[in-house]
Formats: structure tokens, C-alpha cells, sequence
């Protein structure tokens, strides 16, 4: 009887240990709903403005404004700015030595890009390429970032190309092929394109590559997947270029990714979902969701405001000189991007252009009376410019004033 009992309590023993060990396995990267402290996230960020034939204005700063976003999201980053052809070898040694096994890899490139027979390739700012044959030797292959991701088993790996613009060596190639083609990547990869493959993008009119610009704000907003706010840049993006640049994605991810998890500040969740233990002491906590909600508040009143001076303005029945200054003046009111909506992209997109179209309005004026082109108001020294987030009235009673005949 005695060792019946005996054998029975190495059994129950033996089960528990099952137990244990089974419960403990699933997604130990992540732990109370955040990554494991050991989890690696690394990132490698290149802007590419300096290039001896077709220099660009932007990828430099996308390039800076993505790497202090990533250090803020806990990433390791690799930043290059200008990247030369020497340093391409030693960059790729960098990123491979950080690289581990389960970590998570993030890719971002700004910068010319070409295709050729298929295969993509981000040229080094001191490329000196006459034909098709120099590519190779003077560009970091897109094949060859991918295929050290698949080396390093990576579990999750991000990339994002800013990397569409004209081909500048397109005449002396054979191809004429426009844009980047499709990649063959590997297993756990999302592939994010400025716009769709054989397309080219825009360089942007501000700070930033239209592009960059929208996945810098989607980054921001709390609680959103990757593919969620993915598709968040493509409207936004459709929408400033009036259709003309459509961000394109590939590959798939297992689980979920955000940038800025809801109530965990700027820590980025990876890994499928698991259960989470209650809080110390127990109780609903929604505080969070009530300054959510607060900042949905302010930002609904703050959108309800842009639409009001837009249509103000969009009203002038006036000289298009004055009109060009109003616009101006709106489009310096409303530099904030709002993070729960898509509405001041299309206004800022639909008043450039009807900015642009009282410039050519004015153009024409000036041209049938052959008069020289007066300063613009919005040059002159302002008394009062317009405080941001509206239109004040001491500008409204000058256009006012002004449309007095």
C-alpha cells in the first residue's frame, strides 16, 4: 500500500511539472502584455540625400526624424545619413553583429531606388553609374538586407521603403523600368512601399517624403496594429496626392505589433496576444480610456475649427492676390497633424491646390495687364498673424477692408 501511494505522488508531481512547463512556453517574448526585457529590437534607418546627379531635399531629415522615433520606441538603431559606397559593407557588418535570434528587425530606407530585371537596389550617394552593370557594385541590394534577416532568424521583421522616386540613370539603362519591384522575403516579414511597385513617389513638399510624413504620424496613435496604421498612411497619403501616390505593403506577420500600445507609453508590444493578470490590488482601471477620449475630445474641436476657417476662406470672393495670402495664412494656422483623423490631410492637400490655382489666377491678371508682379501680402510684416488652430479676426476684417471696392 505504501508504495502505491508513493508512485501515486510521483505522478501527481510529475503532472504539475507538465503543468508548468506547458503554461510557461506559449510567447515567452512577451510578459503582462509588454515585450520581455531580453526581447532585441533593432533597427537600421538610412537617408539618402546627397546623390551626385539628382540630389533630393528630404531623406536626410526622414531619416533623422525616423531614427529619434525608434530610440523613443526602444529600439538599438543603426542610423546612416548620406551613405557612401565604402560604408555599405561595414553597415551591413553592424547590423548583422546586432542581430539575434528571435529579435525583432526594422528596415527603413529614404532615398532613390531602382529596379533592374527584378531585383531592387538603393544606390550609395557617391554612385557613379553609366549603365546598368555599375549597380550592383555601387548600391546595397535589397536581396542582400533580406537575406541577413533570414541568417539571423529574426522573429519579426519591419521594412519600410521611402524609396521611389525617378530613376536619375533611367537613360542609360535598358530597362526603363520604373519604381522597385516586388521582394521575396523572408517567413515574418511586412514590406512597406512608398507606392505601389513600378510607381515612382513624391519627395515631399515639407520637412519630410509625403510618405515618411504620414508613417511618422500613424506611429504615434496609441493601440494601433502595424497593418491598421499601415492603412492609415495609404488613405493619407491617396489623399494629399489626390490619387497619384498609393503606399503599397507585402509579406505577413504572426500576431500582433504595435507601435504605441494603449496605457504603456512608448514600450512597442510583439507577439501574439496572451492573458493578462489583473493589476495589484484589483479594480477596472480607465483612466486611461478617459484621456483618450479627452484628446479625442480636443482634436474633434480643433478639426471642427481648421473646417470652419477652411470653408471662411474658400468663401473670399476677392482679388486672387489676396486669396493667395489668405491661403497661405490658413495652411500656417493648421501645421499640427491630427492623430485620430484623416480630415486635415485632404484640407491642407485641397487648399494648396486651390492656392496654387489663385496663383495661376493672379498669373494671368498680371500677364493681360502687363504690369510687374506686386509683393505679396503674405510677405509684408504681419501686426497679427493667426494664432494656430484659427483665424483671427483682425485678419478677417482686413481681407474685409481689402475686397471693398
Amino acid at each position: 500500500m505504501r508504495s502505491v501511494m508513493l508512485s501515486l505522488r510521483f505522478l501527481f508531481v510529475f503532472l504539475l511539472f507538465l503543468a508548468g512547463a506547458t503554461h510557461a512556453q506559449p510567447n515567452q517574448a512577451v510578459q503582462n502584455g509588454r515585450p520581455a526585457a531580453s526581447e532585441k529590437r533593432v533597427a537600421l534607418v538610412i537617408g539618402n540625400s546627397a546623390y551626385k546627379s539628382s540630389p533630393l531635399k528630404n531623406p536626410t531629415n526622414d531619416a533623422r526624424d525616423m531614427a529619434v522615433k525608434l530610440r523613443g520606441l526602444g529600439f538599438d538603431v543603426i542610423e546612416r545619413s548620406n551613405l557612401t559606397t565604402r560604408q555599405i559593407g561595414s553597415t551591413m557588418r553592424e547590423l548583422r553583429s546586432k542581430l539575434t535570434p528571435g529579435a525583432v528587425a526594422l528596415i527603413f530606407y529614404a532615398g532613390h531606388g531602382l529596379q533592374i530585371k527584378g531585383d531592387n537596389f538603393l544606390p550609395a550617394v557617391d554612385a557613379e553609374i553609366e549603365t546598368e552593370d555599375d549597380v550592383p557594385n555601387q548600391s546595397l541590394a535589397l536581396k542582400q538586407i533580406m537575406q541577413v534577416l533570414d541568417d539571423a532568424k529574426t522573429r519579426l521583421n519591419l521594412v519600410f521603403l521611402d524609396a521611389c522616386r525617378n530613376n536619375p540613370y533611367a537613360r542609360s539603362f535598358r530597362s526603363g523600368e520604373n519604381g522597385l519591384s516586388k521582394v521575396d522575403a523572408p517567413t515574418g516579414t511586412l514590406i512597406s512601399f512608398a507606392t505601389r511597385p513600378g510607381s515612382v513617389a513624391s519627395d515631399g513638399e515639407g520637412r519630410n517624403g509625403l510618405y515618411t510624413e504620414h508613417l511618422l504620424k500613424a506611429m504615434d496613435v496609441q493601440g494601433l496594429q502595424i497593418e491598421l496604421a499601415l492603412k492609415r498612411v495609404v488613405s493619407a497619403v491617396k489623399g494629399a496626392s489626390n490619387g497619384r501616390q498609393e503606399p503599397w505593403m507585402e509579406g505577413s506577420i504572426e500576431g500582433d505589433f504595435f507601435f504605441a500600445p494603449t496605457g504603456s507609453g512608448n514600450l512597442t508590444q510583439v507577439g501574439a496576444s496572451v492573458p493578462v493578470p489583473p493589476p495589484q490590488g484589483g479594480g477596472l482601471v480607465l483612466d486611461d480610456l478617459r484621456r483618450q477620449q479627452d484628446a479625442l475630445n480636443n482634436w474633434g474641436r480643433w478639426q471642427a475649427g481648421m473646417k470652419s476657417d477652411f470653408d471662411k476662406v474658400n468663401a473670399l470672393n476677392t482679388e486672387p492676390e489676396l486669396k493667395v495670402t489668405a491661403w497661405d495664412r490658413f495652411l500656417a494656422s493648421y501645421k499640427d497633424n491630427n492623430p485620430f483623423s484623416d480630415e486635415d490631410d485632404r484640407l491642407r492637400a485641397d487648399a494648396r491646390s486651390r492656392k496654387q490655382t489663385a496663383e495661376n489666377e493672379l498669373q494671368r491678371k498680371l500677364a493681360r495687364a502687363n504690369t510687374p508682379v506686386p509683393v505679396p501680402l503674405s510677405a509684408l510684416p504681419a501686426a497679427s498673424l493667426p494664432a494656430a488652430g484659427g483665424l483671427n479676426s483682425a485678419i478677417e476684417a482686413e481681407l474685409r477692408r481689402l475686397t471693398v471696392k
